[in-house]
């Protein structure tokens, strides 16, 4: 009788559907863990990009021509970019910093990234501005096994 339950029992094949499921799903919440940590990283690139342009704009707002001006372009990037992002969870209390803040005297410069200032003796010169905010990373939340993998830096220009 126990010999022929395990012939029965090896030739059933009800349940077979439950397995394949089973290891179908380790594969499918591994794609989505990585599908929610890669829009986590964008949502930040995307985040500090937006900050970078206002930052620029906030610094060019600065650059009349009159002494001081370039000082208070940076004051201006600075203050603007300190509080605005929030997705990263790098556990760093400042959200964002301007990294560098450059000035141009011509277009074509400013395109190249040739040429460029930061000395307010030469505030009458400054017309075009360039802004870099960065030093942010995401830490992973379903990637890796255990949360030893974070990002890259990631920063922004404009």
């Amino acid at each position: 009788m126990t010999g022929r339950t395990i012939r029965t029992f090896a030739r059933d094949e009800g349940g077979a559907v439950a397995a394949t499921y089973a290891l179908a799903l380790i594969g499918l919440v591994a794609i989505g863990g990585v599908a929610f940590d890669y829009g986590r990283l964008m949502a930040m690139d995307s985040e500090l990009q937006n900050a970078a342009d206002q930052a620029a704009l906030a610094a060019a707002t600065q650059l009349d021509g009159s002494a001081n001006s370039i000082n208070r372009a940076v004051a201006r990037a600075s203050d603007l970019v300190s509080n605005i992002t929030a997705i990263s969870n790098d556990g760093d209390p400042a959200a964002g910093t301007v990294a560098t803040v450059v000035f141009f005297r011509t277009r074509a410069d400013a395109e190249a990234g040739t040429n460029s200032f930061t000395d307010n003796s030469l505030s009458a010169n400054a017309r075009y501005t360039r802004v870099t905010v960065g030093g942010r990373q995401v830490f992973y939340a379903f990637t890796p096994v255990v949360d030893l993998m974070s990002s890259p830096d990631i920063s922004a220009m404009a």
